[in-house]
């Protein structure tokens, strides 16, 4: 994976951390689905969706806002990414 790719997993992970109910035994990986362990709720998915569009300087389109896209940090580095390179 390339610089960029890292540090936007890097930013998100730091807000995702700071923002949910994480203990900090858990060792939240890149690929882990943070809806499936639970710790998002539909408030929190909508940080998230905003959280995403103010770093990367984006507009989410409507019909890329479904989970697979926010389901773990990689998905939504990878999100930016196509976005960044559709431009």
């Amino acid at each position: 994976m390339d610089n960029q790719f890292n540090a936007l997993c890097q930013q998100i992970r730091e807000f995702v951390e700071a923002n949910m109910n994480v203990d900090d035994e858990v060792a939240l990986k890149d690929d882990d689905n943070i809806f499936r362990l639970g710790y998002v709720s539909s408030l929190f998915a909508m940080r998230l969706l905003n959280f995403i569009e103010s770093i990367s300087g984006i507009t989410v389109a409507d019909e890329d806002i479904v989970l697979p896209n926010f389901s773990s940090i990689d998905a939504m580095s990878a999100l930016i990414q196509k976005y960044r390179s559709a431009a």
